[in-house]
């Protein structure tokens, strides 16, 4: 729940209520958010090389094993 003085709040940021917001459709939120900022709302479809995931960085640094590498050690002891 959000509290009155939020709601308050919001609603005078934004210009409307929040009973509004929740009715608009996705052409309309998209369009008023366009003229909030004054430009149009594109969402880029190129990826940014230094924000791509590399995967678990505790696995990078070794602080988790994976079950990979205890059947290895496993099969190492056996041999």
């Amino acid at each position: 729940m959000i509290s009155e003085k939020a709601k308050e709040i919001l609603e005078s940021n934004i210009g409307l209520s929040l009973d509004q917001i929740w009715e608009l459709s996705d052409n309309e939120s998209r369009s008023f958010i366009e003229t909030k900022i004054g430009k149009p709302l594109i969402f880029s479809k190129k990826y940014d090389l230094r924000k791509i995931g590399r995967g678990n960085p505790l696995l990078a640094r070794k602080k988790i094993t994976t079950i990979d590498e205890i059947n290895a050690k496993i099969d190492a002891l056996h041999k």
